[in-house]
């Protein structure tokens, strides 16, 4: 059994993540193939939160020296929230 790669909450400095909690999504079996549908190829993390473990899709995960414009993914958040349980997706920017 693969040992998942543990992620924190949030991004870093210049990071910016576009992740699915699959923990919350719904099926896991028809959120992956949804997104794998839309043409994205989840790599699977788990998340430690207070309230216990959750499994996320990270979908994208980049890093910039330099500021990005602040609309940069978000018409891509809002179409997988249009298509997923809005509240398993989050795009988390490092400031």
């Amino acid at each position: 059994m693969a040992v998942l790669e543990c992620i924190k909450p949030g991004a870093k400095t210049g990071q910016i993540l576009l992740v699915v909690d699959l923990s919350i999504a719904g099926s896991p079996e028809e959120v992956l193939a949804t997104l794998e549908q839309l043409g994205y190829e989840p790599k699977i993390r788990h998340i430690t939160y207070p309230s216990g473990v959750h499994v996320l899709a990270i979908l994208k995960d980049e890093q910039y020296e330099s500021t990005v414009d602040d609309d940069y993914l978000l018409e891509e958040w809002q179409q997988l929230r249009s298509q997923i349980n809005s509240d398993a997706v989050h795009l988390w920017r490092g400031k």
